[in-house]
């Protein structure tokens, strides 16, 4: 049994940043290191702990945050590795809630990436801690200087300082020299020496180490007068002033390795232990207390109430849901009973264990700050609370961005078809950025993702997990129809068979309502001419016909129909005639009010970087958008508004991914329902009625 870490014993970290950066080469390297995996993997060969899905696999990236944890120095050190694919940006979000440190990993040559900016801002805006790590700095054009430079530039709320001056660089890197102990680092892995700097870096190392001071001096006042009274700050000033800082997100000290090559893993866990706060450092996690709306704060602490978090779920073909865990507060203890915040419902910690990549080890608790797993949860799903039954307490989640692409999905064949609900419960219990829906309007089955990748790799992994075959296809719009004039028409159903026969005859005025006004019905018979009993079969009727409109088969809306006048015959009139004749006329009706076609228009709010909005609302022009204004969402930021049709927009994720390289994301809204243009009409009603051919 492995025994448990105390709270201060803890660190959880974070790795964010671009893809390619290299953040499972930094993971591999710090697990090999401290001896967890007895050989290096690569990302390449799909060996490595964190990539272990076998999409991941094949198509070496990572695409879901992979926990794993190593220890050093009496202290255990949890790891969250997440995507760097903008695409699978909602597992960063809750790699980021579950962790305490973000190490924000920069790639030595490209510098801040597109991708880089949106995590450092989520990491900044849930509050955490950011180290950096300078990585591939044995790779051509590695630049520790010039990746600074980009940090300082392109992030907000970031001054870098660097902690380590490479030794060497590109293909002669060979070691760090560490400031803050200004000792050299050389060598690879386990094997590095800790040496005193050699004679040619001491010159710039003695300046980086200044400007170390410098830093940390300037971010406390008291500091600040201790170095200008003896020009230095003492090693304990230093390390403390440092950590103060970096708690406070004042500094984002800046580290480099070569994770590939194995070279600055220690340092960087070294780095993390003396200056990274342990959990019980951070703020105290605030939840809803109970089934009231009182906030209240739980500290990190195992003599606290027990509370936990779910931000991962993983489901095994053996051991079934594996639900991840974050301690908030007390101490999780295998087998015990529990509940759902929210719900109340009861759950019992079964399997509580450690987890290295896709293994885990049993273990019999957990304490405060701690990261694990449980397995075999019946209702509590990703995102939900776990708690003490008798201090019940819900914690918020991370606000994610809406999915912006969508697809329709049916099975191949009936058998698919009935193993699609199992299928996509699945994906959506695993991934929180997935969504699926059956469409109202049209009636489809509909998932969603981030963008095109995203969906790819949801509906592989389902094809593979369920051994099912699915199509997929754009999703309909839901076109409607309506008129432009009124008009009062006759229906008559009359039928004789030989026995009872049917009769029904209704006069309806028919006229447009104005948008969105959907459907109205008035009774405006006098003396009697249809019976009471009768109204309502009418209204039936015309409802019947409106399914359908003259123009393209679409469902008809925004239309009020007036009953005036009818005949009844007294045997032969029944509900069944009186829905007929209500049918026969509405569809007369629509047919000589000039029906027109209508379209879906979406509020949309695009949100990127200043120098992309020409490109942007240019793009939006050509989609038939209407601007209606641009905001600024913060430094560099602007948000474009614009009214824009459906139809415009069943492509759009991957053509703003391109259109912005990544660096821009959009939310659409249902607006309002508009006229197509004629020309565009046309088009949509020759598909349909090419389609109603097909089918008949």
């Amino acid at each position: 049994m492995v025994p448990p870490h105390v709270t201060e014993k803890i660190r959880n970290l974070a790795l964010i940043g671009h893809r390619g950066c290299g953040k499972t080469s930094m993971a591999e390297a710090i697990l090999f290191d401290t001896g967890v995996v007895t050989r290096l993997g690569t990302v390449e060969q799909g060996t490595t702990v964190c990539d272990s899905d076998p999409e991941e696999v094949e198509r070496g990236i990572s695409i879901m945050a992979a926990l794993c944890h190593t220890e050093r120095k009496d202290c255990k050190i949890n790891i969250i590795d997440t995507p760097g694919y903008a695409e699978f940006v909602s597992e960063v979000a809750y790699g980021i809630w579950a962790a305490d440190t973000a190490v924000l990993v920069v790639d030595a040559a490209a510098g801040v990436e597109v991708h880089t900016r949106r995590v450092h801002a989520m990491a900044r805006e849930r509050g955490m801690p950011v180290i950096a790590v300078v990585n591939k700095m044995d790779k051509e054009r590695a630049d520790l200087a010039g990746a600074m430079a980009s940090m300082q530039e392109a992030l907000e709320d970031c001054r870098p300082v660097a902690v380590h001056v490479p030794m060497g660089s590109e293909a002669s890197f060979a070691g760090v020299i560490d400031l803050l102990q200004m000792k050299a680092i050389r060598g690879v892995g386990a094997k590095a020496e800790v040496v005193d700097i050699p004679g040619e870096y001491a010159e710039v190392a003695t300046e980086a180490r200044t400007a170390l001071v410098e830093a940390v001096a300037e971010s406390n006042d008291e500091l600040l007068e201790e170095y200008f009274a003896n020009e230095n700050l003492t090693q304990e000033q230093l390390l403390s002033g440092l950590k103060a800082a970096v708690l406070k997100g004042q500094l984002v000290p800046v580290l480099c390795a070569a994770g590939g090559a194995d070279i600055g893993a220690l340092p960087l866990l070294d780095f993390v232990i003396d200056v990274c706060p342990h959990p019980a450092e951070l703020p105290a996690w605030r939840g809803i207390q109970g089934d009231g709306e009182e906030e209240v704060e739980r500290p990190c602490s195992a003599d606290a109430p027990f509370s936990a978090v779910i931000f991962k779920t993983l489901t095994d073909s053996y051991v079934g849901r594996i639900s991840f865990l974050r301690v908030v507060s007390g101490v999780a203890r295998a087998d015990a009973q529990v509940v759902v915040g929210k719900s109340g419902a009861r759950e019992k910690l079964s399997g509580l264990a450690t987890v290295q990549g896709r293994k885990t080890v049993q273990i019999g608790e957990l304490w405060a700050g701690d990261l694990g797993c449980v397995t075999r949860l019946e209702t509590a799903r990703t995102g939900d609370t776990l708690c003490d039954p008798k201090s019940r307490i819900v914690y918020s989640v991370p606000t994610l961005v809406e999915p912006m692409h969508s697809l329709a999905l049916r099975g191949a064949t009936r058998q698919d078809e009935d193993k699609l609900g199992p299928a996509l419960e699945r994906a959506a219990d695993e991934d929180v950025g997935f969504r699926y829906r059956r469409s109202e309007d049209t009636g489809e089955l509909v998932v969603s993702g981030m963008g095109p990748l995203h969906l790819e790799t949801v509906i592989s992994r389902l094809q593979r997990q369920f051994q099912l075959q699915v199509e997929l296809s754009e999703p309909k719009i839901p076109y409607m129809e309506t008129i432009t004039e009124s008009v009062r028409v006759h229906g008559r159903h009359k039928k004789q068979t030989g026995g009872r026969g049917q009769f029904g005859d209704v006069w309806i005025r028919v006229e447009p309502l104005p948008r969105g006004q959907g459907f109205e019905f008035v009774d405006a018979v006098v003396g009697g001419a249809i019976p009471g009993s009768f109204i309502p079969s009418v209204e039936k009727g015309c409802r019947t016909a409106m399914q359908k409109g003259p123009v393209a088969g679409y469902p008809v809306t925004d239309v009020r129909v007036t009953l005036d006048d009818g005949q009844t015959h007294p045997v032969d009139s029944s509900d069944i005639a009186f829905q007929l004749a209500g049918q026969i006329a509405m569809r007369e009706a629509l047919s000589q009010a000039k029906p027109i076609l209508l379209e879906p228009i979406m509020q949309v709010e695009i949100s990127a970087p200043d120098e992309l909005t020409g490109d942007i609302v240019s793009d939006l022009n050509g989609r038939r958008a209407r601007i209606q204004g641009m905001d600024q969402a913060g430094a560099g930021i602007a948000v474009v508004r614009a009214l824009v049709p459906l139809a415009e927009l069943q492509r759009y994720a991957a053509d703003l991914r391109s259109l912005s390289q990544g660096r821009a994301s959009y939310v659409s809204v249902f607006s309002h329902y508009e006229p197509v243009p004629q020309q565009i009409a046309e088009q949509i009603i020759a598909r349909a009625q090419a389609e109603q051919q097909e089918e008949a």
